[in-house]
């Protein structure tokens, strides 16, 4: 029965609709710029595609070695070019209002964040700790020397659950 009611709906619904456009006034339905421009804003944001080369070069810029000791002024200038760039990429993931679009990146991005705060608070500059040692310092530093590798995966996740 509910079937028969839809479709005499629709068929009167069509009616009306030719009955509506009959006589002279042939004119054509004029483009709607406002509803085109809803569909391509509607389009997954995929940042990856920018932001991933970005982030694997970074972490390719440092010379072998740079953070055998956390704090020699080498390993440091690496990590903060490495923070930098996670940082720019956060900034464009809020820019692009994609928050929850990057839900996993924005938690690594906290991470990496997090790290950066403890080096400076546990003042590992200057450090001698070697990077693969066990002291706080090497798994801050550990963690900032990951940050852009990791994030250039995390983002490509969170675009493949999206």
């Amino acid at each position: 029965m509910r079937r028969h009611i839809v479709g005499i709906i629709a068929a009167g619904l069509l009616l009306a609709g030719c009955s509506e456009g009959s006589g002279d006034d042939k004119t054509e339905p004029k483009a709607n710029p406002e509803a085109a421009a809803e569909t391509t804003s509607t389009a997954p944001v995929k940042l990856s595609d920018k932001w991933g080369p970005k982030l694997d070069a970074a972490g390719d810029k440092g010379e072998p070695g740079v953070c055998t000791e956390v704090g020699s002024p080498g390993c440091v200038d690496h990590i903060t070019q490495l923070t930098e760039v996670v940082y720019d990429v956060e900034t464009a993931i809020e820019e692009a209002g994609a928050e929850a679009l990057y839900p996993r990146s924005m938690k690594h991005i906290d991470g990496v964040e997090a790290a950066s705060e403890a080096y400076v608070a546990a003042e590992c500059k200057g450090s001698t700790d070697t990077t693969l040692g066990d002291s706080a310092c090497a798994g801050y530093a550990a963690t900032l020397l990951l940050g852009p590798a990791t994030l250039s995966m995390t983002m490509q996740t969170d675009e493949y659950s999206s």
